[in-house]
């Protein structure tokens, strides 16, 4: 029984294969290679997916709105220490394993770790703000965060490795096992206390012990080399500064939410991105392969049009799928917060901005730092303007409103900067 499984699955395989070999030519695309990397790379995010959606639905119903709103705060300023840790790293990193410099790895995690340390000094500052505002939980919280950001900021690296390396198979089963694994220590915490306390040092520790694993030690069997590529080095220090807006302005929304709203809105706020944020999480399934397949070929604009246009038709595609579902989703999952599905379906507008990935890689690759700069730079200016003055006079509609809008303008202007290229 065992032996004709795998004769059948061998045999449906290599039919895969052959059809995908025909109609390459026919699409304009190397369907193997993205057949092949989107596969191991699709169980990985199904995984990330489901923990994602899972892990939202369980703490939007188990919560109170101002508890599941303070946990996204912390995160969020979590996500914001980041960009003190050289965020740009990771694009230097794949490029340079593309090309055979694999000692570059180690010499960027040393550089992040280094940086990072400013991240915990603002972590700390936050720690000493809060306790003076008498929030003596979140202060609490925020100091032990700032000793553990370095370890976390150095965590998740292996992915830029092993993209770099092509070796998806291995990337999606480090994925699943962290995700696995986090998910169920995550749903044992929550379900022996609702303490923010004990469920954010559980998300940061499981990262921290797990991938850091993966980050530093497994790894280590992979590299054959220890040349490094000190031009990636300089261009990933080079587009972090640029990165360091952008970091800001992806998270300022929820800032100035809580600023001018309460925790309660920051929770209705989230709860409206999940499930978009789970889409586009499924469909960046495939981001991963444009950096290193355009990197080591000679992808023209012409060619990046024409995938341009067929990624249109994709995203509409989804859009209009997305209108359809999530009413029933909200329904079933988000029971407390099913009044502002109207709001979510109008936040699916913002799968335009999927477009961008196509004209941004192929600056990237062309190592255009200028045309980058400006991109990341106008990119991060304008969603800031536009979420301030969408939540302070139009509250939680304002800000998805902004990040509609944001969406459009953006595609427009890397286009303009990628024919300019």
């Amino acid at each position: 029984m065992i032996k004709k499984f795998k004769e059948f699955y061998y045999s449906l395989k290599e039919r895969i294969y052959l059809l995908a070999k025909k109609y390459s030519s026919k699409v304009g695309l190397d369907l193997p290679y993205f057949i092949k990397g989107g596969f191991w790379l699709g169980i990985g995010r199904i995984f990330l997916f489901i923990k994602g959606f899972l892990l939202s639905v369980i703490l939007a119903n188990m919560l109170s709105k101002e508890s599941f709103g303070e946990y996204n705060f912390v995160m969020t300023i979590l996500i914001l220490a980041g960009i003190f840790a050289l965020p740009g790293m990771g694009v230097a990193i794949v490029q340079a394993i593309t090309k055979g410099y694999e000692g570059t790895y180690f010499k960027a995690l040393r550089e992040v770790f280094k940086y990072s340390w400013i991240g915990s000094f603002a972590l700390l500052g936050l720690s000493v703000y809060e306790y003076y505002r008498g929030n003596f939980n979140l202060s609490i919280i925020f100091l032990i965060l700032s000793s553990l950001f370095p370890f976390y900021s150095i965590s998740g690296y292996y992915s830029h490795f092993f993209n770099g390396e092509k070796r998806f198979d291995i990337l999606s089963k480090i994925t699943s096992f962290f995700v696995v694994v986090s998910t169920i220590l995550l749903i044992i915490t929550l379900f022996i206390t609702k303490s923010i306390f004990w469920i954010v040092l559980i998300t940061v520790l499981s990262q921290i012990i797990v991938c850091g694993y993966f980050s530093i030690f497994y790894i280590k069997k992979f590299i054959d080399n220890k040349e490094v590529d000190s031009s990636s080095i300089k261009f990933g220090k080079n587009i972090s500064k640029s990165m360091v807006l952008t970091g800001i302005a992806s998270n300022f929304d929820s800032l100035i939410i809580v600023h001018f709203l309460n925790f309660s809105d920051l929770a209705v706020f989230r709860v409206i991105m999940t499930l978009p944020s789970q889409f586009e999480l499924l469909v960046n399934t495939f981001s991963p392969l444009i950096l290193p397949k355009m990197a080591s070929s000679n992808l023209n604009k012409r060619d990046v049009l024409l995938h341009f246009k067929k990624f249109l038709f994709i995203i509409l595609g989804i859009i209009i799928l997305y209108i359809i579902i999530a009413p029933i989703v909200y329904f079933i999952f988000y029971p407390k917060y099913f009044e502002h599905t109207w709001l979510s379906i109008l936040y699916s507008l913002t799968f335009i901005n999927f477009l961008y990935l196509l004209p941004y890689n192929y600056l990237i690759k062309e190592k255009s730092r200028e045309l980058i700069n400006k991109f990341n730079t106008f990119s991060a200016l304008l969603l800031i303007v536009l979420s301030f003055i969408g939540v302070f006079y139009y509250g939680l509609f304002g800000a998805v409103m902004a990040r509609v809008i944001y969406s459009i303008v953006v595609i427009l202007f890397i286009t303009i900067l990628f024919l300019r290229a």
